[in-house]
This record gives structure tokens, sequence and C-alpha cells, in this order.
């Protein structure tokens, strides 16, 4: 299973060779990060070292000091050294030794250790002795490292009269610094983990990430083969409708028979199924150009109140056939900073869906302003929606789906690309509405 792993994971790293470089980089850092901590904490010991060994000096001199005067005095002297073992736990062992007679064998004058482990260390003595200075080395034993530290006791005339010995254990200094040591281990150990876990889920990430890029290109091709088919699509539409309408001028001059009834009866058909399919062409072609940043959209200073009133004059027929109020009660000098063209173009659709979706009362079509914005409103005595309904409806392709809109034709991409004008402009568009009341449709657009 193991191999089997390392294998996905060799194959899939030569698929994708970038993903070396966060390899790479994730364990050059947590190298790195280990290194640095390892450094300091060796500088930090190597200070510690140091201080501790000034330390030992200066106690060995305070020996030195005070055992000038109780050399000779072994109850006082070894009082005097219990007493400096028992207040620092650091003190491993204090001894304080005199040269025989007639330069004989040191003999311990007072101890902390075994007077055995003491006198074994005769060529120390002997070193001290004769160089007649302070000496401090780092040694160790069984039970850790330790500074030693010797230096030859004086009397007042100068005179050596014996030695001082001291020894400062490193064991709770060593203790404590090997478990940073370890806690900088453990650390880097546990940052390895996270980042090869991080790398897993990286690869994840990327195997996403690809599949997110071709899933764009997918989605291009697709935009791509919308936009060449609905300009394929229309040419022959144009062609269709127009050997529609020949065929229907040839109709008028013939008598009013049953036979010319039912000609004129599919003409009407067909020219509904192929303007139906002409709008259908002309919002895929709309939708393509805006998906793709490619529609024209050129902003001007105009006047809304005229837009307006063309869209409802366009719009006006409609009305009459469902013997619907068609009123314009937008007020005058209504100055927007907008593309003409794309307005008239949001206010038709949405006059036409308020026809459309209104079966009897009336559309008004009314306005109001701010400091920065112009607000027109398209309101209806229509169906009306659902609040499910108008949380999608500006969605690509959706329609409100209930017994009364079934018969009526739409593409589901008026009010999206209405929308998506509304915003590339500066404005917005925005539904109110009630289920059976009617809706409110609100162009908001930028005060110039």
């Amino acid at each position: 299973m193991i191999s089997n792993l390392i294998k996905r994971g060799v194959d899939f790293t030569k698929k994708n060779p970038t993903i070396l470089y966060s390899l790479v980089l994730i364990v050059a850092v947590t190298a790195i990060i280990f290194f640095n901590s390892y450094y300091s904490l060796r500088k930090f010991e190597s200070s510690t070292d140091k201080l501790l060994q000034s330390k030992a000096l200066l106690a060995g001199n305070v020996l030195k000091t005070f055992g000038s005067d109780l050399v000779d005095e072994r109850e006082n002297l070894q009082a005097k050294i219990d007493a400096i073992k028992e207040q620092d736990s650091e003190i491993k062992d204090i001894a304080i030794l005199k040269p025989g007679e007639e330069g004989g064998a040191f003999s311990v004058v007072a101890s902390t250790a075994g007077s055995d482990n003491v006198e074994s260390q005769s060529t120390l003595y002997a070193i001290l002795w004769s160089e007649g200075e302070a000496i401090a080395f780092l040694d160790h034993d069984e039970q850790g490292r330790f500074w030693n530290v010797g230096d030859v006791i004086r009397d007042m005339d100068g005179k050596k009269t014996g030695i001082a010995l001291f020894r400062l254990s490193l064991s709770e200094h060593d203790r404590f610094v090997q478990s940073i040591i370890d806690r900088v281990y453990f650390v880097a150990l546990a940052s390895l983990v996270v980042v090869l876990l991080l790398v897993v889920n990286h690869a994840r990430l990327f195997k996403y990430e690809l599949k997110a890029t071709k899933l764009e290109e997918i989605d291009k091709m697709k935009d791509d083969f919308i936009s060449m088919a609905s300009h394929e699509l229309k040419s022959p539409l144009t062609a269709i409708r127009g050997y529609i309408g020949l065929l229907n001028d040839n109709l008028q001059g013939k008598p009013d028979s049953d036979e010319a009834k039912n000609q004129r009866r599919y003409l009407e058909n067909m020219d509904i199924s192929a303007t139906r399919l002409r709008d259908l062409v002309e919002d895929l072609l709309e939708v393509s150009k805006l998906e793709q940043n490619r529609l024209p959209i050129r902003p001007e200073d105009m006047d809304l109140t005229a837009i307006v009133q063309g869209s409802v004059n366009e719009m006006g027929v409609s009305a009459q056939q469902k013997k619907l109020q068609l009123v314009n009660g937008v007020k005058k000098n209504l100055r927007v900073s907008a593309d003409p063209e794309r307005v008239k173009q949001i206010l038709v659709n949405l006059l036409s869906n308020a026809i459309k979706y209104t079966p009897e009362g009336k559309v008004e079509i009314k306005s109001k302003q701010d400091d920065k914005f112009v607000y027109v409103t398209v309101a209806d005595t229509g169906l009306g929606m659902s609040a499910e309904n108008m949380k999608k409806l500006f969605s690509k392709f959706y329609r409100v789906k209930s017994e009364e809109t079934s018969k009526i034709s739409g593409t589901g991409l008026g009010l999206w690309i209405s929308k998506e004008i509304a915003l590339k402009m500066g404005g917005d568009l925005t539904v109110e509405s009630i289920e059976g009341v009617g809706s409110h449709f609100t162009l908001k657009l930028r005060k110039v």
C-alpha cells in the first residue's frame, strides 16, 4: 500500500513538476527554522557556560579570602563551606587543603566530599601550588559536567598557606538545555509532519486547480461555440422570416376560403416560432458578449425622460392588444450618465415582461431620485412571485414556473442580461414582488 502511494506521488510529481518547487521550499523553511534554533541554543549554552565559569571563579575567590583566615580552624571552616553548599544547589564540592611540612603531601582541612575523592587529585594540587595562580576547567563524571576551580590561599604577607578547590555542577543547566533541544527536535518533526500534510493537501488543491482551469477552458469553448452558432443561425432565421412575409403577402389577394384561412394560421404559427427562435439567438449572443466582456457600453450624458417615452411608445401596441393601461409617470429633465441604447434595451425588456405577466390592470413606469442616483420603476398589477422565486430571478435561464406562466414564452435570459448591463453602467436592477398582487422592477442609474 505504501509503495503504491509513493508511486502515485511520483507519477503526480512527474505530471506536475511545479509542485517540486513547493516541496523544496517547505523543506528548506523547516530546515532553516531547525538549524537556526539549534545554533541559537548552542550559542546560549556556550554563553551560560562562560557565565557559570565566572561564577565559579568568583566563588573560588570568596573561598580563598575566608580560607586564609580559617585554614587552621577546621571546625569553623567546615561549618562555613557546609553552609555555602546548602545555599547553592549548583555547588557540588568544596575543599580546603594545606601542604604538609617541608613540602609533604597535601592534607584536607575541610571538605564537603570524601577525603579519598579530594586527595586523589594530587597532580592538580601540585600544579596549583607551583603556578600560584587560579585555574578553571570543564570536567565530567558519571553525574554530569562541572566546572573545576582551584586557587592558592595566601596570608596577609602573601605567603602560600593552602589551596581552595571548588566544583560547580552543570547538571541542572545541561538538563534545561537538553529539554529545550528536545523541544526543538519535537517542534521540527511536528512541523515537518504538518508540512507534509500541507503538501498532500496542496497536491489535492492543485488537482482542483487543474480541474478549474480545464473547466474555464471548456466554458470558454462553450461561449465561443454559442457565439459562433448564434451568428450562423441569424442568417437562415432572417431568410425564413423573409419567406414567411412573402407567403403572407401572396395570401392577401386570395379569396377568404378555408384553405386560405388554414394557410394564414400556419404562417402565423411559423412567424411566432421564428420570432421566438430569433429572440433566443439574440439573447445568447448578448450573454456571450457580456461573459467575454465584449458588449460595447458607452456612457454619456443623456435625457432619461426621452428614452422612457420612446420605450413606452414602442410597447404601447402590445399593451393595447391585452387591453392594459400603460402609464408613463416619469418626471421630466432626468439627466443620467448611461448608454442610451442599453438603457432602452433594459426598459423595453422590463415593459415587455410586465405586459406579458399582467393578465389585466395596468403597467406604470415612474421615477424618483436622490443626490447620486435616479430610480426608474416598472410596476405592474400582474401575477407577482414568491420570495423564493425572487432570489433566483436574475439567474441565467431561470423562469418562474406555475400554471399561469406555462403558456408565456421567454428565454429566461432577459433579466440576467438587463442586470449585468445595469451593473456595468454603474447602476443596478432590483425587484420587489407580492404573489398575486404584482411586481416592481427598479433600474438604478447614476445622475450626471
